[in-house]
């Protein structure tokens, strides 16, 4: 029974393959797989910028153009010697395209040797770069297009040969592409993140082995096994379609319909039109999702598809028909591109749910994957339609030939459309909403156009009510192109607290205003839309199509930088021993850049290849932080592809100390080759003797097996290797090939320079935090690598691009997951337990229990302990800071002759300075309207900072300019928003909150705009919620501050409502948007404070009572006599 069942679905399987597929699918699928790896394996090595996509475009339009015929001349004789010809043409190319695969490494080695050739001053060319990547191109691609394009024809050819019919031309490339296109989606969701390309192109090459070898083991099989012989009759030629001759004279003599000239000429337009819809709407669905890897070849797959579909079942047959299917075709295809706009609140509707509730990241893809494909697949069944219905056939019965015109030049118009939408997005400052209404707008008219050339009215009602739906639903679409919104998508899509909003029960309307972001403008990109949000007023941040791209601080004295931007740059330059030539690679928000001023570094190259993203940091970034760091003749910018300009010549006297990389997310497709092994050989050509290259790495969404890649490549590349965590989901990761190694002499001194300590001082760190931060060394990196079985990520395998969305989408404990991989121990023959995760102090045999070290890192602890422990007790900071200097004092050493030293030349100048600080202290609280010279002499100590003086000095300074008559409001006000932004994550103060809120409230005059005191009361409101949030966590100490703290709060943020009411209409706030956001305060701050009040209230009472009643007990009073 098993045998026979087998043997049943082996003939069913091979059957279908053979009636319906056939020889075609076969050949797509190995086809499309062979062609991916080569485009990807490319793109990996080079990049995907425009010069790249360009070359890689040409190459395949080149090969499609080599590959078809023009004018593709079928006859309808059998032949049986010819057939066999075709059969041997298509082994012998098969087996050419798997060696072509085989070998392709080894060329984009050989490629990466030959652009160590090329110089960084000719790759800032940009028609140099254009034409080279076009070159390289069309060296290594265009043979596999060409290749697996002459493999489509021959299968046509040979299929006709044995069916006489001119119809399956076209049947014959639906089922090519359709084998196309379902080798790209196996190999996106599941062969290539399972197996890697070395795995996956196995079943192509074990395809190819067997197709040509099915002559031979079918001669085996009928020698020794001829019982199962018919098990394996594989005859992939045999007759698909009913013979010519069993057709009768009349049926065979149908002459195809003339195709007009303006469907001819229209062919070209819509295949400009669809280039420009493929790049618009792509960009519109990366709003919804990041643009990864496999959603990109889902585009592609969904797009030929489509193809398909329009090869294999639209036909026209009469010229009316012909005309109503081309001009349907456009109205189609102009909806498309408007329903994206006018659909987008529900598309982002639709991805939150799914965001929020599916926690299978294959389902979550899946999902993605079937929009994503379902709309080309649409785009491309429209353009698919034009190229069949377009091409003209001509039939010579005394020849007994068909002559059909290929579309060989529609692909070429097709790649135009593309690049030019690039080029006028990136370059020409055109908004993606109107490119894509006037695409839609031409394609409308070239419908109309059509149709006008055979008008007829519509021969029935259904016909009569589509036309007058579609372009119903055309108008509602233009009418409501406004729907596109990139804030909304990223405020709701890329964040985690909406997904965990929406699964508490909050409404969707709610979800965009949870924080005080507010948008402050848009700008198209080469790879994305930014946005440029404001928080706390202070703060921009800068996202792209949605995934957060940088932060940078408008003024560091009022709220601080991020980590993660700024210690990229600090900790190598404090490595180095003398860093003079320091390269970027990446602008970023400008951080690093900007910071690089402050340090004796002779000479900074910044490289940048997104123009818009130098634009915009000319436009948006500049004019807010009042510095650009371009305007330095220290530093210079070059705007050039990353990967390509690190495989280029390495100079000898052009190499660099500190290399320092800042990739966009991970996920993304434009980093993919900046994390490869050859990406960081390339770089090490680049670094001096003893330079070290570093480079961010963001891990967020990520588990532990990415951060073990990415240890392990760096391991393949450089001969020592460190990592540091510098933030929350961030790692930096460093590597060098000098054998000083990474703690180089004279290491503290550096630390403590003055212009090291003002940097740090910029995030609220003291020098000494920097040696405590959580590190690992090569051998922990090593060990953690060893857990599980770990590959280099190079451009040869595709594991790392694949698999990076799969993990971002998959739910777990990943944070979980990285703890316990870096806490465990080493696994070596050594005695001694060494555990992985260690810190830069322990590294330094000679500082690692110096007590000065020890004492200022105690000093940090102890300032974080103040913070929580004490809340708004800025004052306890005192009595600590003052034992230091006299039970801990960081005393110095003399010499025992020294004559004529005064007693304060033994004090340290740390414990001299803390010294002058309580004196100018004392003096300005001991006067009751202290003066402004007063107070000044105070906040002079804010130069250097200070962990136990240096925050609650902010405090201190706004009570003093709060009391004085003469200061300035905006005085007490700066401080303390200085207090409140450089709080710790558990701050629980409030009082300085709630006073800042009322200054703000009160006293326009404070801010130049409407907008930056619009802002400010936004941001010092959710502050007051993050507050109240920690004392959740914590017992009040007295119901009777608890509740003087609620009240306080509830009238400061009364004052806050009523200042942004009627601030409202004169910023750039809707009053819908207004209207939500005081929704969420009043849900997640102003009723939870009532909550907290009538809680409180009666155990307040109670204990009032008691306290009365044994206060009463207490008093003794003399008994009186009863009446």
């Amino acid at each position: 029974m098993i045998r026979s069942f087998a043997h049943h679905l082996l003939q069913f399987s091979l059957s279908f393959l053979q009636q319906r597929m056939g020889i075609s699918f076969l050949l797509g699928s190995i086809c499309g797989l062979f062609v991916l790896s080569c485009v990807q394996r490319f793109q990996n090595l080079v990049s995907d910028s425009p010069e790249v996509l360009t070359g890689i475009g040409l190459s395949i339009v080149m090969g499609i153009w080599l590959g078809l015929p023009q004018l593709a001349s079928l006859s309808r004789e059998n032949s049986t010697e010819k057939s066999a010809a075709h059969q041997k043409q298509i082994r012998f190319t098969l087996l050419i395209l798997s060696l072509w695969s085989i070998c392709f490494p080894f060329l984009l080695a050989l490629l990466n040797q030959v652009l160590h050739w090329v110089t960084l001053s000719q790759l800032t060319n940009v028609v140099f770069v254009t034409g080279l990547m076009t070159l390289s191109a069309m060296a290594l691609i265009l043979p596999a297009v060409f290749w697996a394009t002459r493999l489509c024809w021959l299968a046509t050819v040979t299929a006709d040969d044995f069916k006489n019919s001119r119809i399956l031309l076209h049947s014959q490339l639906a089922r090519f592409l359709t084998g196309v296109s379902a080798s790209l989606i196996l190999s996106a969701y599941w062969l290539v993140p399972a197996f890697g390309w070395a795995g996956t192109l196995l079943i192509p090459l074990t395809a190819t082995l067997f197709f040509c070898c099915i002559p031979w083991i079918g001669s085996l099989c009928e020698s020794y096994l001829p019982e199962y012989s018919h098990w394996l009759k594989l005859d992939i030629f045999q007759q698909l379609l009913q013979p010519s001759t069993d057709r009768t004279p009349a049926q065979r003599a149908v002459a195809p319909p003339r195709i007009p000239k303006v469907i001819q000429v229209g062919s070209y337009v819509m295949s400009v039109i669809t280039g420009v819809l493929l790049v618009t709407v792509s960009r519109i669905l990366f709003q919804l999702y990041p643009d990864s890897l496999y959603l990109k070849v889902t585009i592609w797959a969904g797009f030929l598809l489509g193809i398909a579909v329009a090869f294999a079942f639209l036909q026209a047959r009469k010229p009316g028909k012909l005309v109503q299917t081309t001009s349907s075709l456009s109205l189609v295809a102009a909806l498309t591109g408007v329903g994206c706009l006018a659909l987008f609140p529900l598309l982002v509707s639709w991805m939150l749910y799914a965001n929020a509730y599916i926690e299978f990241a294959m389902l979550l893809s899946f999902i993605r994957g079937g929009l994503t494909a379902s709309i080309f697949c649409l785009l491309g069944t429209c353009w698919g339609g034009w190229l069949k219905l377009s091409s003209a056939v001509r039939y010579s019965s005394k020849e007994n030939t068909t002559v059909t015109t290929l579309p060989v030049w529609q692909p070429l118009c097709l790649l135009a459309g593309m690049l030019g939408c690039l080029w006028l997005i990136g370059s020409a400052d055109i908004k993606l909403k109107t490119l894509t209404m006037l695409s839609s707008l031409v394609l409308l008219a070239l419908a109309v156009l059509v149709r006008l050339t055979h008008f007829r009215l519509p021969a029935t009602r259904w016909r009569a009510a589509g036309i007058f739906c579609g372009l119903a639903l055309f108008t509602a679409g233009l009418l409501n192109h406004n729907n596109y919104d990139v804030r909304h998508s990223a405020k709701l899509l890329f964040s985690t607290n909406t997904f965990t909003g929406l699964r508490y029960g909050l409404k969707p309307e709610l979800l965009p205003h949870l924080d005080e972001g507010r948008c402050l403008s848009e700008v198209e990109g080469q790879y994305g839309t930014f946005t440029i949000w404001s928080y706390r007023e202070n703060q921009i941040q800068i996202r792209r199509s949605g995934l957060p791209f940088g932060v940078t601080t408008v003024d560091a004295g009022l709220c601080p930088h991020t980590t993660g931007e700024l210690m990229p740059f600090v900790i190598p330059v404090i490595l180095h021993e003398r860093p003079a030539d320091v390269l970027f690679l990446g602008l970023g928000a400008g951080v690093g850049v900007n910071s690089s001023l402050d340090f004796p570094v002779q000479h900074v190259t910044c490289m940048e290849p997104d123009r818009s993203l130098v634009k915009l940091y000319h436009e948006e970034i500049t004019p807010r932080n009042a510095i650009s760091a371009f305007d330095s003749e220290r530093v210079e910018l070059v705007q050039t592809p990353i990967a390509l300009a690190m495989a280029a010549r390495a100079d000898a006297e052009k190499r660099y100390d500190l290399i320092i990389s800042n990739p966009v997310q991970s996920v993304v497709t434009q980093s993919q080759a900046e994390f490869t092994t050859e990406f960081y050989h390339n770089v090490s050509r680049h670094l001096n003797q003893d330079g070290i290259f570093c480079q961010r790495f963001q891990h967020i969404d990520f588990g532990a097996q990415p951060l073990r890649v990415m240890a392990q490549t760096f391991r393949s590349a450089f001969q020592q290797v460190l990592a540091i965590e510098i933030a929350n989901g961030e790692t930096l990761f460093m590597g060098t090939n000098s054998e000083l190694g990474f703690v180089r002499n004279n290491l503290i001194e550096r630390i403590q320079a003055p212009q090291v300590r003002r940097t740090l001082a910029q995030v609220g760190w003291d020098w000494s935090v920097l040696l405590n931060l959580a590190a690992y060394s090569d051998d922990a990196l090593a060990d953690m690598s060893a857990d599980v079985k770990t590959t280099v990520n190079n451009t040869s395998n595709g594991n790392f691009a694949f698999r990076l969305p799969y993990e971002m989408m998959r739910w777990g404990m990943k944070q979980e997951e990285i703890r316990k991989m870096v806490s465990a121990e080493i696994h070596s023959e050594n005695p001694t337990r060494e555990y992985r995760s260690s810190r830069l102090l322990n590294w330094m045999e000679g500082e690692k229990n110096d007590p000065i070290i020890l004492r200022r890192l105690s000093e940090v602890t102890a300032q974080n302990n103040l913070m929580a422990r004490y809340p708004d007790q800025y004052w306890k900071y005192r009595k600590p800071a003052k034992d230091q200097i006299t039970e801990n004092p960081r005393s110095l050493i003399r010499q025992v002759a020294a004559e004529n030293l005064h007693k304060e030349d033994y004090i340290h100048d740390e414990d001299k300075r803390r010294m002058y600080y309580f004196k100018a202290l004392s003096d300005a609280m001991g006067t009751a309207n202290p003066s402004i010279d007063q107070i000044g002499r105070v906040t002079m100590f804010t130069s250097t900072y200070d962990p136990m003086i240096s925050y609650f000095m902010h405090d201190e300074v706004a009570e003093l300019y709060k009391k004085s008559d003469d200061a300035p409001d905006v005085l007490e006000f700066s401080h303390r928003l200085h207090a409140i932004n450089y709080g710790a994550a558990n701050d629980r103060s409030i009082v300085s909150i709630v006073r800042a809120l009322e200054m703000a409230a009160t006293d326009p005059e404070l801010f130049q705009k409407p907008g930056q005191q619009w802002d400010h009361l936004n941001g010092l409101l959710q502050a007051l919620k993050y507050r109240w949030d920690n004392r959740s966590q914590a017992r009040p100490v007295t119901s009777k501050q608890a509740l003087h703290d609620i009240e306080l709060s509830i009238s400061g943020i009364e004052q806050a409502i009523a200042t942004m009411d009627s601030l409202q209409h004169r910023v750039n706030v809707s009053e819908q948007d207004w209207q939500l956001r005081k929704r969420v305060l009043e849900r997640t701050l102003v009723r939870p404070l009532e909550t907290y009040h009538a809680r409180v209230l009666p155990h307040h009472y109670k204990k009032s009572r008691e306290e009365r009643k044994k206060l009463l007990d207490g008093l003794n009073l003399p008994t009186v006599p009863s009446l």
